[in-house]
């Protein structure tokens, strides 16, 4: 972490961290930019894990999708983060993508940031200093001029609370083809329901695809609140979830195939909730 900070140290405005390089390879061809600095940090197994801990699951920022779609910690206390692993590209992609990488790049159709905002994740932040702040994904989304970390900082890890009782979640995608598909439109919902599982006691819902960069709906996720696990429920939720859509791409060309898109992943997210066991 030590050499970290001092690269971080030497970085500029055109400077750019590279770890899997699924993105900035792209990035740097497809743009001609030439970055003053290059910090690679791939070598970094320190930055490489999934742990429980102090009531919070822990990922390292150079935590490969490959490993995330398979951690058993994460199957049980973050479906929806599993289930979007495995929709990221290609097998090759998530053996070497990173989800720090995916988060600091932030593009619109990324499907981790969904499944991370709905889960309520933080990201620690490590600055040239090399103190290392938290912050609310959220917030960092949110920050003026861009989502990813500013000059002189770098994510090293993720984290979440651990599920408890009655919890669960489940993401969707939509795209042109069954794999290796840039999400057109990806959602990733996360529920508390009752004592007695029969209604929904709390909600997050994120959505991709339809904005710059992932957000989390809060007007969707009341209105699952107090609701049953009923068909009544299921249409509602694809109801809001079209009118979303409908307000948020009013004046795109794409807005009538994402209004029907949007219901068949409600439906997905909805099935997948109604049916998953809890904690």
């Amino acid at each position: 972490m030590a050499a970290l900070a001092t690269a971080l140290g030497r970085a500029t405005p055109a400077s750019r961290l590279i770890a899997g390089g699924t993105d900035v390879m792209l990035q740097l061809r497809a743009s001609g930019e030439r970055p003053d600095l290059l910090i690679d940090i791939s070598g970094m197994g320190e930055l490489v894990f999934v742990r429980e801990q102090g009531g919070r699951i822990h990922i390292g920022a150079l935590t490969s999708f490959a490993r995330i779609e398979a951690d058993g910690l994460l199957r049980i206390h973050a479906n929806c983060l599993s289930q979007a692993a495995a929709h990221v590209g290609s097998a090759q992609v998530r053996n070497i993508a990173t989800i720090g990488g995916n988060v600091a790049n932030a593009s619109a159709c990324a499907d981790a940031i969904p499944a991370l905002l709905a889960l309520d994740a933080d990201l620690g932040i490590v600055d040239r200093t090399g103190q290392v702040r938290r912050y609310p994904l959220r917030e960092v989304l949110a920050r003026a001029g861009g989502p990813r970390p500013g000059v002189g900082e770098a994510i090293v890890d993720l984290s979440f609370a651990s599920l408890r009782d009655h919890q669960r979640s489940a993401f969707a995608k939509v795209g042109v083809r069954s794999s290796v598909a840039v999400a057109r439109l990806n959602a990733a919902l996360f529920v508390t329901l009752d004592a007695a599982r029969a209604s929904i006691a709390g909600a997050r819902i994120a959505f991709g695809s339809v904005a710059p960069v992932a957000f989390l709906d809060e007007r969707v996720a009341a209105g699952l609140c107090g609701r049953a696990l009923d068909e009544d429920t299921a249409q509602r939720f694809a109801d809001a979830c079209a009118a979303l859509v409908t307000e948020a791409i009013a004046q795109r060309a794409s807005r009538p195939y994402k209004q029907w898109a949007i219901r068949g992943l409600a439906d997905d997210l909805w099935n997948a909730i109604r049916g998953s066991p809890t904690h």
